[in-house]
């Protein structure tokens, strides 16, 4: 199971996070988050630690950084106010609201590129808020495509890994406050694959 730690805002977290092995970390370029950092400062570190596939950008399609990130295949985005899915090289993580997944087992809901659905609780904010949808059903689908996110902490993985579920995001879970990362909360993720 892949596992991204989002909302990332210190150098040290980073460290940590490269220590334990996390597949992706989100650096949030978003305006409305209370985890944003500068899109300079965030090249900085995906440069500096040779992040390279594994920095995930959250963007505002409608906003310049969505325009300099775009086509660089190095980077993942994570795309927000979106109308249609952009044609570009990156590799997306496509965030819908939970309900999306009644409409996995439709053949036009597969995407034929390295994309990824993300599902989060979205009710009334882009995502962030930190708050699990209802799992009651989640053994009903496929989930070998599709990233969890939503209030997700160390007592739900083994629970999602057994439902082979392709990856989770994880944030504020592991906070000790909106984008400072509790390291001792970290190294539960440093057993989750083996």
């Amino acid at each position: 199971m892949k596992i991204k730690v989002c909302g990332i805002t210190r150098e040290e977290d980073i460290v940590k996070l490269l220590e334990i092995g996390v597949d992706f970390i989100g650096f949030n370029l978003l305006k409305e988050s209370k985890r944003i950092v500068n899109i300079d400062w965030a090249l900085e570190m995906t440069h500096k630690y040779q992040l390279n596939h594994k920095s995930v950008f959250l963007v505002d399609c409608e906003q310049p950084e969505f325009q300099r990130l775009k086509n660089v295949t190095s980077h993942n985005l994570q795309i927000y106010n979106f109308h249609e899915i952009p044609i570009v090289s990156n590799n997306l993580f496509i965030p819908v609201n939970a309900t999306f997944l009644k409409q996995l087992e439709q053949p036009h809901s597969r995407n034929k590129k390295n994309h990824r659905y993300l599902i989060d609780n979205m009710e009334g904010a882009l995502g962030g808020t930190g708050e699990k949808f209802d799992w009651s059903n989640l053994h009903k689908f496929d989930l070998s495509e599709v990233m969890l996110a939503g209030g997700i902490g160390t007592e739900d993985i083994n629970f999602l890994k057994d439902l082979n579920v392709w990856g989770i995001d994880v944030n504020s879970k592991f906070e000790t406050a909106p984008g400072i990362k509790n390291h001792d909360l970290l190294n539960n993720l440093r057993n989750v694959n083996e």
